[in-house]
C-alpha cells in the first residue's frame, strides 16, 4: 500500500474489511442453515421412526400368534412408507434380533444378516440412534429404532433419509448469501466513498494547502465546511498562517532595522575619512576667499579663483552623496555589475582609512567580470568585509582581493594577514551581534549582513582562518544569478 493516498487506504481497507465480515457472517449462517436444516430432518427421522414403530410391532406380534401372512401385511406397509414423497427415504429395513433382513423395500435384500459394526450397535440399543453417512455424492442420516415392547425385543427399524435436499437448499443460501454480500459490498462501497470525501477529502485538502505554504507563500487558505472536528482543524490552520505572516512581517521589518543600524554604523567608521575629505576642500575653500577679498576687483584672478571654489564645492557634494547614498533605503534591483569596477569604488571610499591604518591593498580582478546583483547590497557586502580586515590589522598589514569565475559562479576572495580568527568562534562569525570587538566598537551585524546579502541572491560564502596568520573570506555568485523574494 506504499505510495497511496490516505483516502484510497481508507476505501481500500474498509472494503477488504466489509468483504473479510460479509464472508465469516456467510459462512457462520450457511453453517447455522445447515445444522438447522440437519436437526430438521433429525428430528422428522426420529418422528417417523416413533410413528412407524407402534404399527410395525403390532404386524410383528400378529405373524407370531399366525394371525397374519408372515410378512404380508409388513411388506406392502414398508412398501407404502418407502414410496411417500414427503420423506426422502433412500430404504427402509426391518431386522430381527440376528440382525436378519425380515422386510426390505428392496426384495434383494431379503434374508440376508447385517453384521456392520452399525447394525450391530442398532440390534443392541435401547433408544433411537442416529449417524450420519455418505451415499452417491451426498450425505444422508441413517436410522435406528428399537421395536420393543417393554424389555421384550421383537426386532430393529432400520432406515435412511437423503440430506440432498438439504444441501441443495443450503447452496441455494449460499448463492443468495454471495448476491447479498455483493449487494452490500457495492452499497457500502458507495457509502466508503461518500464517508471519504466527507472526512479523508478535507484532511487531504489540509494536507495540499500545508504542502503549497512555505516562507514565500502564506495565501494558502483552507476552505471551511460545516462546524465539526476538521472544520475546527482548517480555522485553526488559517489561523496559524494568518499568525505566521504577522510573524514574517514583524521579523521582515526588525531585518530592515537591523540593516540599517549596521549601515549607519558602517557610516559611523567612514566619518573619519569623510572628514579629512571634506575637511581638504574646505581649507582650499577658506583659502580662495581670503584671497578674493583681497584681489577680487581683478577679473582673471576672481575668474581662476571662483573655479577653484567651485571645484571644491564639487567635491564636497560628491563626498556627502556618497555618504547619503550609503544610508538611504533602496529598492534593491539587480543589474550586470562589473565587479572590478565596484571594489575599486569601494576601496576609494576607504582609501583614508588604509592609509592611516598602513594597510596595503591590491586587487586581482579582470576588467571583463561581471555578476547580476543589485549595486549598493555588492557595495556593502564589500564594504563590510573591507572593514572587518581593516579592524583585524590594528598594526598595518596587506589586503588582496580576488575575482574568477569558477564553472557557473563568480568567486571573490578578500585574502588579509591580520590577527585571525579562533577556530572555537569562526562557526559564529555570521551569527547576529556576534563580536570579538571591544564594546563600543562594533554592531556584531557587519558579517551577518553580508552573509544575508549573499544568500539573498543564491550565493554562498565561506571563512577560512589560523589565528595570527589571516583570513580568507571567499564569497560565490552565481553568473546569472536571481535575487530571492524576501
Amino acid at each position: 500500500m506504499k505510495g497511496l493516498s490516505l483516502q484510497s487506504k481508507f476505501v481500500f481497507i474498509t472494503t477488504i474489511a466489509i468483504i473479510v465480515f460479509m464472508t465469516i457472517m456467510g459462512y457462520a449462517s450457511v453453517q447455522r442453515e445447515k445444522n438447522i436444516l440437519r436437526a430438521e430432518v433429525e428430528r422428522e427421522g426420529q418422528l417417523l421412526g416413533e410413528t412407524l414403530a407402534i404399527p410395525i410391532i403390532n404386524d410383528l406380534i400378529y405373524e407370531r400368534l399366525g394371525l397374519v401372512e408372515e410378512g404380508g401385511l409388513i411388506d406392502n406397509y414398508i412398501l407404502e412408507v418407502f414410496n411417500r414423497k414427503d420423506v426422502d427415504l433412500l430404504y427402509i429395513a426391518i431386522l430381527d434380533e440376528e440382525g436378519r433382513v425380515v422386510s426390505h423395500n428392496d426384495i434383494t435384500e431379503y434374508g440376508k444378516v447385517y453384521t456392520d459394526p452399525l447394525t450391530q450397535k442398532y440390534i443392541k440399543a435401547d433408544n433411537t440412534l442416529v449417524q450420519q453417512f455418505s451415499k452417491n455424492d451426498h450425505d444422508a442420516l441413517d436410522f435406528g429404532v428399537p421395536l420393543s415392547i417393554g424389555k421384550k425385543r421383537w426386532g430393529t427399524l432400520k432406515f435412511g433419509i437423503s440430506l440432498e435436499k438439504v444441501e441443495h437448499e443450503i447452496i441455494s443460501t449460499v448463492k443468495k448469501i454471495f448476491l447479498l454480500t455483493l449487494f452490500l459490498i457495492g452499497f457500502g462501497f458507495v457509502i466508503i466513498l461518500f464517508l471519504s470525501r466527507r472526512f479523508i477529502s478535507p484532511i487531504t485538502q489540509l494536507a495540499n494547502t500545508m504542502e503549497k505554504t512555505g516562507a514565500d507563500y502564506l495565501d494558502a487558505k483552507v476552505e471551511i465546511k460545516g462546524d465539526d472536528e476538521l472544520a475546527v482543524l482548517g480555522e485553526r490552520f488559517n489561523s496559524m498562517i494568518e499568525r505566521i505572516k504577522q510573524a514574517n512581517e514583524e521579523i521582515r521589518k526588525t531585518h530592515e532595522k537591523l540593516v540599517q543600524s549596521e549601515k549607519l554604523a558602517s557610516i559611523g567608521i567612514l566619518a573619519s575619512g569623510v572628514a579629512h575629505e571634506i575637511n581638504n576642500p574646505l581649507g582650499g575653500l577658506f583659502n580662495c576667499i581670503q584671497m578674493l577679498r583681497q584681489n577680487g576687483d581683478n577679473p582673471e584672478f576672481r575668474e581662476k579663483y571662483l573655479s577653484l571654489i567651485n571645484e571644491g564645492l564639487d567635491r564636497i557634494e560628491n563626498t556627502v552623496n556618497k555618504l547619503l547614498w550609503m544610508s538611504k533605503k533602496t529598492d534593491h534591483s539587480p543589474v550586470q555589475v562589473n565587479v572590478r569596477s565596484a571594489v575599486d569604488s569601494v576601496y576609494a571610499f576607504l582609501e583614508y582609512k588604509f592609509k592611516k591604518a598602513e594597510v596595503e591593498f591590491s586587487a586581482e580582478i579582470s576588467e571583463n567580470l561581471f555578476i547580476f546583483v543589485d549595486m549598493h547590497d555588492f557595495q556593502q557586502m564589500l564594504l563590510n568585509l573591507f572593514i572587518n580586515a581593516l579592524h583585524a590589522m590594528p598594526d598595518g598589514g596587506v589586503l588582496k582581493v580576488r575575482g574568477y569565475e569558477a564553472g557557473a559562479a563568480v568567486k571573490i576572495e578578500v585574502i588579509d594577514n591580520g590577527c585571525g580568527i579562533e577556530a572555537e568562534n569562526i562557526g559564529r562569525i555570521f551569527d547576529p551581534f556576534y563580536t570579538t570587538k571591544p564594546t563600543g566598537e562594533g554592531t556584531g551585524l557587519g558579517l551577518w549582513l553580508t552573509y544575508e546579502i549573499v544568500r539573498n541572491y543564491n550565493g554562498d560564502i565561506s571563512a577560512k582562518s589560523e589565528p595570527g596568520e589571516g583570513s580568507v573570506f571567499t564569497v560565490s555568485f552565481p553568473i546569472n544569478g536571481v535575487k530571492k523574494t524576501l
